[in-house]
């Protein structure tokens, strides 16, 4: 019974190397969670806070909007496009307007915008009416579009 005692009690060479390892983890977990308030960001006050949230409402107001083709087609995408604070110029020139201009009229995704570009460096719009060679952009579409665009002439 001594023997059977002594035997569970001891431990070998392998065992003590592990058991080692896990009290060395321990020391270093203990170590890790009572400097971890050092390790945090300091907290803000109210002033702070305010200035902070208004950076950040300054940065999401001045990113472009970009739709996807089939985001454009849900009413509550269009409806929240609608609300875009920055405005569109009265006249938009067909010939120069780049792909995030074109992208923000309505009835043209990105996949249009990329197509009449390509179009227009291939040969310049001399009529709006042109646009329909472009894509499938629907009649009623494109009397909404010429409301918004001019022909000028090409840069290129």
């Amino acid at each position: 019974m001594k023997k059977a005692v002594k035997s569970f009690t001891t431990f070998n060479r392998t065992e003590r190397i592990g058991l080692a390892g896990l009290c060395l983890l321990l020391i270093v977990l203990l170590a890790a969670r009572a400097t971890m308030a050092l390790w945090v960001h300091p907290a803000t006050n109210a002033e702070q806070d305010k200035k902070l949230i208004a950076a950040w409402e300054s940065f999401q107001r001045t990113q472009p909007v970009v739709r996807s083709d089939t985001a454009a087609t849900t009413k509550d995408y269009q409806d929240k496009f609608d609300e875009q604070t920055i405005p569109l110029p009265d006249q938009i020139d067909l010939n120069t307007a780049d792909s995030a201009t074109l992208v923000r009229l309505k009835g043209i995704g990105p996949a249009t915008a990329g197509k009449i570009i390509a179009r227009r460096n291939k040969k310049p719009f001399t009529n709006i009416n042109q646009l329909s060679e472009v894509g499938r952009i629907p009649h009623a579409t494109l009397e909404l579009l010429k409301k918004h665009l001019v022909i000028g002439t090409s840069k290129h």
